[in-house]
């Protein structure tokens, strides 16, 4: 399966992720990494802000930039709950379920916003891995309102 990583900073971005930036192969999250043209780059920026950000919460400024409007307590509401309802599904019966309960709640807690997509929170080239979406939500946690955030990198991942 593919997906994008996104590079994401509150600075804007000099250095841009690629393909070679992230460990690949065995032992590895990735598969391999690879490029995306400039037509990919804009069609993952509009799946970013259409189907990956919460929405309401930021608004596009330009190609790179978005602005934070607000939003992380009531998501993190609508979030407490949607783990509350996983939890309360649970049983002596489906606790050890190969992709029961246990894993919906699992994935809940580990990647909020269901996106095969991960995030590389850097303005520097120097992490050698990205993240799941529950780490982008709590990096987002500490923005204020009105806070710029860049996007920089983009790169085709197989996993």
């Amino acid at each position: 399966m593919h997906a994008w990583i996104y590079q994401i900073s509150d600075t804007p971005i000099k250095e841009t992720i690629n393909e070679d930036t992230l460990y690949q192969g065995d032992g590895t999250d990735y598969d391999y990494c690879a490029e995306i043209s400039e037509e990919g780059r804009k069609s993952a920026i509009e799946t970013l802000k259409g189907y990956i950000l919460p929405f309401g919460m930021f608004r596009q400024i330009d190609e790179t930039t978005f602005e934070y409007q607000g939003g992380i307590d009531e998501w993190k509401e609508q979030w407490v709950e949607r783990i509350q309802d996983l939890a309360s599904e649970l049983n002596v019966e489906n606790i050890l379920k190969f992709v029961g309960h246990s894993y919906k709640l699992e994935r809940e807690l580990k990647n909020p916003l269901d996106t095969a997509s991960q995030f590389y929170l850097s303005a520097e080239t120097d992490q050698t891995y990205a993240e799941e979406s529950v780490e982008l939500m709590r990096w987002i946690e500490n923005l204020e309102v009105g806070s710029k955030i860049y996007v920089g990198g983009i790169i085709d991942f197989h996993f």
